[in-house]
This record gives C-alpha cells, sequence and structure tokens, in this order.
C-alpha cells in the first residue's frame, strides 16, 4: 500500500477531478500487480496521453485508462503471462509473441478486462497492441498509436532522440514518429 500513497502525493495538485478518481480506482489493481518503477512508468505513460489528448483528439478519460493499465501484466512471470495467455485463448501465432516484452500486452489487455471489467474496445486493443504485437486494424489506431508513443515519451524514460521522438509525437507526425 505504501507505493500507492506515495504515488499519488506524487501528483496532487496537477490532476484533474476525473484524473484522482481514475488513479483511486485503478492504482490499488496496479499495486498489487507492479514494481514501484513500473507503477510510476504506467502513471507517467497515463500523464503523456493526457497531454496527447489535445493534439490527437483523444477521448481523455478513455486515453489515461489505457496509458494507465497499459502494463498491467508487465511484471508477471513468463509462466503466469503464459497460463493467461492459454486461459484467454489468446492463439500466439509468432514465436516472439511468447516473450515477456510482446506477450504482457496481449494478456495484459485480458487480464484488465477479467479483472476490472473493462469492456471499452479501442482501450483493450490498444494496451494489447502497444508493445507492436498483433499488426492488424486496430494497431493504427489514433488511441493505439499514441499509447505506444507515451509508453516511450514517459519521464522515467531518457534516451538519445528522445527530444526528437517529442517533437515529432506533437507535431502530428505519426508515420516519422513510428520509424523512431
Amino acid at each position: 500500500m505504501g507505493r500507492l500513497v506515495v504515488l499519488q502525493d506524487q501528483y496532487p495538485g496537477d490532476c484533474h477531478l476525473s484524473d484522482k478518481e481514475l488513479l483511486d480506482r485503478y492504482l490499488p489493481f496496479l499495486n498489487s500487480l507492479l514494481t514501484r518503477s513500473r507503477l510510476q512508468h504506467s502513471v507517467g505513460v497515463m500523464r503523456v496521453m493526457a497531454e496527447l489528448t489535445l493534439t490527437y483528439s483523444l477521448d481523455r478519460a478513455r486515453a489515461m485508462t489505457a496509458g494507465l493499465l497499459h502494463d498491467a501484466a508487465r511484471d508477471l512471470s513468463l509462466e503466469d503471462q503464459l497460463a493467461l495467455a492459454e486461459e484467454a485463448g489468446i492463439e500466439l501465432r509468432d514465436p516472439c509473441e511468447q516473450h515477456p516484452v510482446y506477450l504482457h500486452a496481449l494478456v495484459g489487455a485480458y487480464l484488465v478486462a477479467k479483472e476490472l471489467g473493462i469492456t471499452d474496445r479501442p482501450i483493450l486493443d490498444a494496451i494489447a497492441a502497444h508493445s507492436y504485437a498483433r499488426i492488424g486494424p486496430d494497431f493504427d489506431t489514433p488511441l493505439s498509436q499514441c499509447l505506444r508513443f507515451a509508453d516511450i515519451l514517459a519521464p522515467n524514460h531518457s534516451w538519445l532522440g528522445m527530444k526528437k521522438l517529442e517533437g515529432v509525437v506533437y507535431a502530428r507526425l505519426t508515420q516519422e514518429a513510428a520509424l523512431l
């Protein structure tokens, strides 16, 4: 429970009421699954998604929910991820989909649907596609694209070229951003 308190205190003044409600609703669930650094990353992705709603005309609550929940299964063991994939009936078509970097997205969408009752298809599709698995018709929706960008642009990441990517993403140059 200590991580939850720290994270809520970290963002007290600049969260809208709906943002606080979102955190209150989902942080206890995430707190039980994620390491402190992964939880901080998820809150950071949520905040970047909130910023991107203006640029990409996204529904704020939907975007922030996808951002906050995108890594729900990331810290589960490979065995637990594979068990969830089997339980969900997720067919792993490509060997790389069995790697936790990709698998966590596919099973994460199932996990948040199962445990939190999330039924919003665009949120679930964005979570499932954020690790570049399952390229398909829902892969290139603005919500899915923004979630992949926000995952990289979250404040706890830092890498050469990040500022360039940030400029490209906020300029709505999605093809160039995807290449970066």
